[in-house]
């Protein structure tokens, strides 16, 4: 005759042998937060070429993201780590937190400072970030990575693609098999587009000719100068308005069975 009560026995010993989560594992969005920068954390970047003189941004006006991801072997991870504006830090940390609920693979979030803000080392690292007071790659303009209002993302998946002379050039060069647009594979960013756009990163490299950033999504620079101007609050609170304004926009536009978003694009 069965025996119920060792059926449960058996079931519950079962339980408490396999746990919901890995040993001393976190699980997904335990540790999803957005705070201020430290005085520390503050003095590193500025040490490690990240944070560098002429900055339109303070440390006051930076917050650092910590959130998790799903890597490319569909493994969770919790040490993703990001710094941007504080106008913008909410918004960007649902992109992620939404990135990571729909299994969209990241292979690594770490600050600039893990590579004393090249550039270069990082994309090779198919390393997602935002912060680092650079110029425009090949320009004398600041880059908007600068404010803490430009991502990259997937740098590999996603590369940065110009054709000085005539010939084409790809960074990083592991890039070379991902210039073709035709064939989506996991860790592109064209699925992943409109939630940037939804969330006021409606201006995406994948919608320019020459250079094509398939890795960058950023807001306008206009935008981006004012919200450096504003106190934090007002700042905060015009980009929750153009964040709205922009998912009613992305809303719109695929109603009207349009291919891109690039009619979302400007600024409030």
């Amino acid at each position: 005759m069965p025996r119920p009560f060792a059926a449960l026995s058996a079931l519950a010993a079962l339980l408490c042998a396999t746990p919901l989560f890995a040993q001393n594992a976190a699980p997904p969005g335990a540790g999803d937060a957005v705070v201020p920068i430290s005085p520390a954390l503050c003095g590193q970047m500025k040490q490690r070429h990240v944070l560098n003189p002429g900055a339109p941004v303070g440390c006051d006006r930076l917050r650092l993201l910590t959130f998790g991801y799903v890597t490319f072997d569909g493994q969770p991870k919790s040490d993703g780590e990001m710094v941007v504006m504080d106008a913008v830090a909410d918004h960007v940390l649902r992109v992620f937190v939404a990135l990571r609920a729909r299994g969209f693979p990241i292979a690594s979030v770490k600050l600039m400072d893990h590579f004393n803000g090249d550039d270069d080392a990082s994309m090779a690292q198919n390393n997602t970030s935002a912060l680092n007071v650079r110029p425009v790659a090949g320009t004398g303009s600041i880059s908007l990575h600068a404010y803490g209002v430009a991502i990259d993302l997937n740098p590999i998946q996603n590369p940065y693609i110009t054709r000085p002379g005539g010939k084409l050039k790809v960074d990083p060069p592991a890039g070379a098999d991902f210039v073709s647009r035709r064939n989506l594979r996991p860790g592109m960013a064209e699925p992943v587009a409109d939630l940037f756009a939804e969330h006021g990163f409606v201006e995406w490299g994948g919608y320019w000719r020459n250079p094509i950033d398939y890795q960058h999504f950023q807001v306008g620079r206009k935008l981006a100068a004012r919200l450096a101007r504003l106190p934090a609050a007002e700042a905060r609170a015009l980009f929750d308005r153009f964040a709205e304004k922009s998912r009613a926009c992305v809303a719109a536009s695929v109603s009207r069975g349009e291919p891109n978003r690039r009619s979302c694009i400007g600024d409030p």
